[in-house]
């Protein structure tokens, strides 16, 4: 094991070990609603289709600029699926809100779904979904302009994020073979691209089988269920796999006899027989908690923006980890 690589170990295992403790005792955040331009257009009027959004900043944020992360809904959309909560983020999305502001982050979760009349997708066959990867990766790069124009964001400290159907947007904002990613990357009078992007079990088929190939815009990291059956893992593993030997910057992390959205709340095994897509189509799929995997894959999260978005000094920073991560 080389020195970097056992440092960034120490730092996984030291911030692993303070999730838990961090969680507990952050304050009630308070988003602020917001609005912005998707790239995308509405195709009766022509118009830019107006994404909503809630916003999140850092307790004893003092104006200064903080890097940003654009967190990206699955296929259930962002938003808690109890009526009484139902203009509140989902417990996972909420959980992922608090981690991230208590390290000093700007964190906006932008809405794809209910602006364009939808309030969640998961049960609608892929054949005949109206919201595309094409869709969500100008709602991500119309969120990263937003963030961009912010005075209390630092422009070239913005990454994406995302779950299941998120997941893969962010795969998809990502790729620099993608046409509108190159040029956008490559605009030299422009604030610069996402600076890292990280993903939370997705759909990789779709980005090992593209036309053009596959080449990452910025570090990206891959979290996935070994026993995955609604987003396979095997494709995810050969995209990894062939993009490190391309020497692109890419990990992965596959987490053994776990299923999708092993990162929400503690609940037991559930057979969604609702969703029509998946591994067995028409036979369901499997959603299933794994708290060990979620906190492994929260610490590993942390070092891993803390390293490709460098934040201000500050109260919060983990001083072990930190510690190690600057070794």
């Amino acid at each position: 094991m080389t020195r970097a690589r056992w440092c960034r170990e120490v730092a996984v295992a030291a911030i692993a070990a303070a999730v838990l403790q961090g969680a507990a005792a952050a304050a009630p955040l308070v988003p602020e609603r917001v609005a912005f331009d998707s790239l995308d257009r509405d195709p009766r009027t022509g118009e830019p289709v107006r994404i909503t959004g809630l916003l999140f900043r850092p307790d004893g944020h003092d104006g200064s600029r903080r890097p940003a992360v654009v967190a990206l809904h699955g296929c259930g959309g962002m938003y808690s699926a109890l009526k009484s909560k139902r203009d509140e983020l989902s417990a996972r999305h909420r959980a992922m809100a608090e981690l991230l502001t208590s390290e000093g982050y700007v964190v906006l979760f932008p809405d794809s779904f209910r602006p364009r009349g939808h309030d969640e997708i998961c049960t609608i066959e892929n054949r005949r979904r109206t919201i595309t990867q094409a869709n969500r990766r100008l709602d991500a790069q119309g969120a990263l302009v937003y963030l961009q124009s912010r005075a209390d964001v630092a422009p070239d400290r913005v990454a994406s994020l995302g779950w299941s159907h998120g997941a893969s947007t962010v795969l998809a904002a990502l790729n620099t073979r993608q046409s509108a990613v190159a040029a956008w990357k490559d605009r030299a009078s422009s604030p610069p691209y996402f600076r890292a992007g990280v993903a939370f079990y997705p759909g990789c088929g779709d980005s090992l089988r593209a036309r053009d190939g596959y080449a990452v815009a910025a570090p990206l990291e891959l979290f996935v269920g070994g026993a995955d059956d609604w987003t396979a893992p095997g494709p995810c593993i050969d995209l990894a796999k062939k993009l490190a030997a391309a020497g692109e910057p890419v990990a992965i992390t596959v987490y053994p006899d776990t299923y999708h959205g092993f990162d929400g709340p503690s609940a037991q095994k559930q057979l969604r027989l609702e969703v029509p897509n998946g591994v067995h189509p028409g036979k369901g799929v499997t959603v299933a908690s794994n708290p060990a995997a979620r906190d492994d894959a929260y610490a590993r999260l942390k070092v891993f923006l803390r390293d490709w978005l460098p934040r201000p000094p500050g109260p919060g920073r983990d001083s072990a980890a930190a510690a190690a991560v600057a070794d």
